[in-house]
């Protein structure tokens, strides 16, 4: 096992008090114990580690996502002495790339030049429209922020290029998937990656789930059908599309992949992804730190972080038996868990997801050819049938 990129937590806390937030809003509060930001001392130990893993496991490049909380509290400097340290600790025969996750609202200008002076990519949090953004991507005294992401993407996009406007959204199903689709083709999104809400069986069912499978069969029709060459990509639809095809689109979301992301905390701490601290308090701490561990060391006394790797196999016995398995991979792996059945179920979202993959490989089997279809052995499918076929699984 080992990882080709970190998710390093720079900054604890965050500007913005999001109301669907998987780290301050869903229970888990371990948060509080971590530093408010990284330490140069901290960053050392992690390029140290990286350096490590690169050479062990033969690696030629090596991601850094940048996240939080919001990453630019740390403030540029920070990324400056990081930068610094890479230059001082990485071997120049492992390519090193960098990004951020930012909700954009603390962007100007200089900020963002000089982040592109740095090589740090930028990627921004945007649910959408304004109405959903103000409702949801809320700051600390229950105020909206869309005028200062918008801001702050516009800068990006003028400092980067067109190129560089790529999205993160949380879907909301209250929004109309034609005003979501209008609304980044306003702003001239070059990518959107549309996030389902994280939901488990703890507090929930998948009838009480938001109904994300019609959402996105829409989105997918006004996408798909759209003729303007301009138009972005959006994920995970297009993820979709590839699977249903053969390729190679593996996600932590989809597919037969592995899930080899790891997260470092602001105190060292190496964890699997955030996103399954919805499954408990304290759900991804370990006793793993890169003061005095290797990166493999999760991998080796994790139990979780196995789980999560290899989150797309062992799966339960109705995605075992179901005809989508190889597409879907059995979802999101937190959106498995139940407090009885631990990550022995299907995704919450399961009724959903068969929706979107019964519409979006009916589409395509309108315009595939004869041949092509044959050699794919893809078939038209029926969303019904499947949930019936499932029904002698306790489905």
């Amino acid at each position: 096992m080992r990882t080709t990129h970190l998710v390093v937590k720079v900054a604890s806390r965050c500007n913005l008090n999001c109301t669907y937030c998987y780290m301050y809003n869903m229970g888990d509060d371990s948060y509080k114990s971590q530093p408010k930001f990284m330490s140069q001392r901290t960053v050392k130990s992690i390029l140290i580690r990286v350096k490590q893993h690169c050479i062990e496991n033969n690696l030629g490049d090596f991601l850094i996502i940048f996240h939080g909380g919001e990453p630019l509290l740390a403030g540029i400097t920070f990324f400056r002495d990081f930068l610094k340290l890479v230059d001082e600790i990485i071997p120049k025969t492992i390519e090193m790339s960098f990004t951020m996750q930012s909700n954009g609202v603390l962007i100007d200008k200089k900020l963002c030049e000089d982040l592109s002076d740095l090589g740090i990519g930028i990627g921004i949090s945007l649910d959408g429209t304004p109405s959903s953004n103000n409702k949801n991507r809320i700051y600390h005294n229950g105020n909206g922020s869309y005028k200062e992401i918008i801001k702050g993407s516009t800068i990006i996009k003028e400092v980067y290029g067109k190129e560089y406007s790529d999205f993160l959204c949380v879907i909301d199903t209250n929004e109309k998937p034609k005003d979501v689709y209008q609304h980044f083709k306003d702003l001239e999104a070059n990518s959107i990656h549309f996030l389902f809400q994280d939901f488990n069986y703890i507090k929930s069912n998948q009838d009480s789930v938001p109904k994300i499978g019609s959402w996105l069969v829409e989105m997918f029709d006004l996408w798909y059908f759209d003729e303007d060459m301009k138009k972005p990509e959006i994920r995970p639809l297009s993820d979709l599309i590839g699977l249903i095809l053969g390729l190679d689109k593996n996600s932590e979301n989809f597919g037969k992949g592995i899930n080899d992301t790891l997260v470092i905390e602001t105190d060292g701490s190496i964890e699997t992804v955030d996103t399954l601290r919805i499954c408990g308090n304290g759900f991804t701490k370990t006793k793993f730190n890169v003061a005095k561990d290797e990166l493999k060391a999760i991998y080796e006394g994790s139990e979780l972080a196995q789980q999560y790797y290899n989150g797309h196999d062992n799966l339960c016995e109705i995605c075992s038996n179901c005809s989508l398995e190889s597409i879907c991979g059995g979802g999101y792996l937190g959106h498995r868990y139940s407090l009885k059945n631990q990550f022995d179920n299907p995704s919450i979202y399961c009724k959903e997801i068969i929706e979107i993959i019964c519409h979006i490989q009916n589409q395509l089997l309108k315009e595939l050819p004869i041949e092509t279809i044959k050699d794919l052995k893809v078939e038209a499918l029926n969303y019904n049938n499947i949930l019936n076929e499932l029904k002698q699984y306790a489905f």
